[in-house]
């Protein structure tokens, strides 16, 4: 699949991308274990120094845990043990070092091994492979991201964030689990993703967000492996900034603090949509708004399911972008055939 450089000329990307279960795989093997996935913020566990979970759960499922140290630092470690494989840390909690409850292995908080009861007489040994495998991690402004093998370099737009944002005081952020939700939708990641590029719909969609925004103000620019979309309120202030991360990240920044969208594939048809919320303080965040996003929530869901269907039709294959309006959705399509 190409898509023509040139929006005015380019029709979008084939149907088959959503249905094919063979282009899914290679999706998944091209982009995904070549992403950096945002897996960790300070505020996740506060009292706890050791937070294992799953890398992308229910589609590549590594077993990974987050360390920090009495420094601070904070290091990301494969969660299987050297010795048979059994997971190594199965909860968040306060230690000095990681334990295999299997056979008795414990390494220190940086993957190196520390004891190995029961291996008296066994040659060379340890090695630098009997240690727990450390991944590479981007810390920035309090959040941290990982992969399997990161190759998609996401810095810019990170760094777009904190040039253009300078404002806003990312160490007031914390994790608000009340207000954050967890989304299952019957549909293709990258449905959801299109819609999420473009701001065409709004009107015909969402017609309380219509109210509060001047429709004629929102902007969309295209970036390095990232879109910006953003919009004025009624008042010409701003509403918010709206960064899509490739592939499959989305930053919405607001007066009140911070939504974070995480869009996890796990089938052609299936997704998973991690909706984050991260207030500045308690007081800034109307509790009404995240009503409101929930509602508008419900409402792209319902448009990308639709789609969902009508991908499947005989008597579709591809369409049109409007210059005007899709130019998010265009460069999406050319990253997407660009690694598949």
């Amino acid at each position: 699949m190409n898509i023509n450089k040139d929006i005015s000329l380019a029709k979008t990307i084939d149907s088959s991308f959503y249905t094919s279960r063979s282009i899914f795989d290679l999706s998944i093997s091209n982009i995904f274990k070549k992403t950096w996935q945002l897996v960790y913020h300070k505020s996740f566990s506060t009292n706890n120094n050791i937070y294992p979970f799953t890398f992308l759960k229910d589609l590549i499922n590594e077993p990974l845990v987050i360390t920090k140290d009495s420094n601070e630092k904070l290091t990301c470690l494969s969660n299987v043990c050297t010795h048979r494989g059994h997971l190594v840390s199965k909860k968040s909690c306060k230690d000095n070092k990681l334990q295999c409850n299997y056979h008795g292995r414990t390494f220190k908080l940086n993957g190196q091994i520390k004891h190995m009861p029961g291996f008296k007489g066994v040659k060379n040994f340890p090695l630098k492979t009997d240690n727990l495998t450390t991944l590479p991690m981007i810390n920035w402004e309090n959040f941290m991201f990982t992969g399997i093998n990161p190759e998609i370099d996401i810095k810019p737009i990170l760094e777009n964030i904190s040039n253009r944002l300078k404002n806003f005081d990312f160490n007031k952020l914390y994790y608000d689990e009340n207000l954050s939700k967890t989304y299952h939708l019957d549909a293709h990641w990258a449905l959801y993703c299109e819609n999420y590029l473009e701001g065409f719909h709004v009107p015909f969609v969402h017609k309380k967000l219509t109210s509060q925004i001047n429709i004629k103000s929102y902007k969309t620019e295209i970036l390095s492996n990232g879109v910006l979309q953003y919009a004025k309120d009624k008042n010409k202030k701003s509403y918010g900034y709206y960064y899509w991360i490739f592939p499959n990240l989305m930053f919405n920044f607001y007066d009140w603090g911070l939504s974070i969208n995480i869009v996890e594939p796990i089938s052609t048809n299936k997704s998973r949509i991690k909706f984050l919320t991260f207030p500045l303080t308690q007081n800034s965040l109307n509790k009404n708004f995240i009503d409101e996003l929930h509602e508008i929530e419900m409402e792209d869901e319902e448009v990308v399911i639709n789609v969902q269907r009508g991908i499947k039709s005989k008597f579709y294959n591809s369409g049109r972008y409007s210059v005007e309006h899709e130019k998010g959705i265009h460069y999406f399509h050319q990253l997407l055939t660009k690694y598949c």
